[in-house]
């Protein structure tokens, strides 16, 4: 990748916010799958099965990832978020007038995934439509969300994801070399996310929206693993998950430094911040693996207490990997609460390939 990119242009910059995140539900199965268990998993031969399980540490960082029970559907996992959420705020399912399921997954090709989701909420007649974005499903749910409220074509919001990584996992290896593109496959985890967004009427909300596409990049990751499936007759296709784990890595983290690089100066230039993060209560990135996030970081000189890291404990759960991370602060210390005024910098990177991020004040 060599090419220079203006990230920044077009970037939405609202200071005073439009809308706000009135809660955050998650659904985290309680199964894990260590390493040890999933090399186990494997059908490959016995000297990969004993090696593999150090070194998807070694590759990764990632340690576990969150399993759901057979015949889990996306759209039942985003339900639970769904209830989760509502349980935490004043806002109930009958208040909502738009359903936005986004994700990588879906239960059917149609109809939308939000109108089962809908249905099981008890919803019978509201807006309902899928937005996908690879792993950044949930950031630009939030970012149609933010105009929709805007336009006032929407009042009460329920963003909903549901992923699955376990089903699109391909465990099947025949050589070492094959975890060229099948080791990200092995990092993937399950879970399930919900934003409800609204209207605000004081300076918390998002404060910043800014998403964009390198589109020459998207054959570096997608599912179903053959993208010629349509010419291949008789043959249909399969729904595995291939990464291109070098070149995606290449890109991601030349693309990643770049932004971070530019975003650093219009804050300087902006808002007199140096460093950038002065502000900020934390930096949530997608949760690709521990190491990626470590290393990338690092080198931008990130203070990493301040950076989130849930990888390692639930595996790269796609697009509820953001929220799932928001809320294990909530739970775990005490940050980045619903009217807190807390600011997170929500990054985003994933397949297509896209980049950016949303800075909210929660």
């Amino acid at each position: 990748m060599t090419e220079e990119y203006n990230y920044l242009k077009g970037m939405q910059v609202y200071e005073k916010p439009i809308s706000r995140i009135a809660s955050i539900g998650v659904s985290i199965p309680e199964r894990r799958v260590d390493n040890k268990e999933m090399a186990s998993m494997v059908d490959a031969p016995w000297a990969i099965k004993t090696m593999l399980a150090k070194l998807i540490k070694r590759t990764t960082g990632n340690e576990e990832r969150a399993y759901s029970p057979p015949g889990t559907k996306p759209s039942d996992l985003a339900v639970d978020a769904a209830r989760d959420a509502f349980s935490r705020c004043s806002i109930k399912p009958e208040d909502i007038d738009t359903i936005i399921f986004s994700s990588t997954d879906l239960d059917t090709f149609e109809p939308a995934t939000a109108s089962p989701v809908s249905a099981k909420l008890g919803l019978k007649c509201v807006n309902c439509f899928d937005v996908s974005s690879a792993c950044n499903s949930v950031l630009q749910a939030i970012n149609v969300s933010n105009s929709l409220i805007a336009t006032g074509a929407a009042e009460k919001i329920l963003i909903v994801s549901g992923e699955i990584g376990s089903y699109v996992t391909n465990k099947k290896l025949e050589r070492l070399g094959d975890l060229t593109v099948k080791m990200g496959g092995l990092t993937l985890g399950d879970g399930g996310a919900a934003l409800i967004m609204e209207k605000t009427d004081d300076d918390r909300g998002i404060l910043e929206v800014n998403l964009k596409t390198l589109s020459d990049y998207w054959e570096c990751c997608h599912v179903p693993e053959n993208i010629d499936w349509r010419e291949r007759e008789g043959v249909g296709y399969d729904l595995w998950f291939y990464l291109d784990m070098e070149g995606l890595a290449k890109t991601a983290r030349k693309a990643t430094t770049d932004y971070f690089t530019q975003y650093m100066g219009f804050r300087k230039e902006r808002y007199g911040e140096e460093p950038f993060d002065a502000n900020l209560c934390r930096i949530v990135p997608h949760q690709i693996s521990r190491k990626f996030i470590e290393e990338i970081g690092g080198g931008l000189g990130l203070d990493m207490d301040k950076v989130v890291i849930t990888a390692h404990r639930f595996g790269n759960t796609a697009s509820t990997s953001i929220p799932i991370a928001v809320r294990t602060m909530t739970d775990e210390q005490d940050i980045l609460n619903i009217g807190s005024g807390d600011e997170a910098f929500l990054y985003g990177a994933a397949s297509g390939f896209s980049i950016g991020h949303v800075r909210v004040k929660l």
